[in-house]
C-alpha cells in the first residue's frame, strides 16, 4: 500500500512475533497440508463509492467514514500482510481486510474466526495471550454498537496505539482493529467509535 502507517505496523520481526500471536491457542488448526496459496473463506468487498466494507459471507457491513482505502484480496496487499494473512490461514482463520486513510494516519485492519466465542471471552484471551508485548495497556471494556454488544480493547504497541473491537456474526468471531500514532489517538479514538458504531447485519443476527 505504500502508506506510512501499514508500513511501519509490519516492519521489523517483534511486530511479526505480535502479529502471530493474535489467535488463541484453541483456535489452533491442523490442516491435512501445507497451503501455499491463500484460501478466502469469506468473500468480501469494499464499495469506494460510499466507503462501505461489506462481508455477504458473513452478513455484515460497515460504513468507513473519512477518506480510505481497504484492500480485501490478499493480493492486492502489501507483502507484510498477505503474510501475515498466511499465518491465519494456516489457523483457520481469515484476514478480512487492511488498509489505511489516503494520508497513511490512519490504519484498519479486519480478521474472523469461527469459533462461536463469546466476543468478551475471545478478547480476554487475545489480551492474555500478548500481555508481554503491550504497553499502556488500558484493558477490556463493553461497547455498543446502537444495541449491538462488543467488546474494546485498547493499548500500545510500538509507536501505535490500537482500538480493538470483538463482536459475533452468527457463530463467528470478528475482531476490527483501527490504529494511529500515540500522540494522536485521543483525537482519532471518537471516529474509531463512530465507525464501527455504524455495523449492520444483513441476515437473521
Amino acid at each position: 500500500m505504500g502508506t506510512m502507517v501499514q508500513q511501519s505496523e509490519y516492519k521489523g520481526k517483534n511486530m511479526m512475533r505480535f502479529l502471530w500471536k493474535l489467535l488463541p491457542l484453541g483456535a489452533v488448526l491442523m490442516l491435512v497440508s501445507c497451503v501455499s496459496s491463500i484460501r478466502q473463506y469469506y468473500p468480501d468487498f469494499f464499495h469506494t463509492e460510499d466507503n462501505i466494507y461489506e462481508n455477504r459471507a458473513l452478513h455484515f457491513l460497515i460504513v468507513y467514514k473519512g477518506d480510505w482505502q481497504l484492500y480485501t484480496n490478499p493480493e492486492d496487499m502489501d507483502k507484510g500482510s498477505r503474510d501475515f494473512a498466511v499465518q491465519l490461514n494456516k489457523r483457520g482463520a481469515e484476514l478480512l481486510f487492511t488498509g489505511a486513510t489516503v494520508d497513511g494516519i490512519l490504519g484498519s485492519r479486519g480478521i474472523a474466526i469461527n469459533l462461536n466465542e463469546p466476543a468478551l471471552d475471545y478478547a480476554m484471551q487475545v489480551r492474555e495471550l500478548n500481555k508481554d508485548d503491550i504497553q499502556d495497556d488500558s484493558g477490556i471494556v463493553e461497547f455498543y454498537a446502537g444495541n449491538y454488544p462488543m467488546a474494546k480493547w485498547t493499548y500500545s504497541m510500538y509507536n501505535f496505539r490500537f482500538a480493538e473491537f470483538f463482536f459475533n456474526a452468527g457463530t463467528y468471531d470478528i475482531r476490527i482493529a483501527f490504529w494511529t500514532k500515540k500522540e494522536s489517538f485521543d483525537n482519532f479514538l471518537p471516529v474509531f467509535e463512530e465507525i464501527i458504531s455504524t455495523v449492520s447485519f444483513t441476515h437473521g443476527l
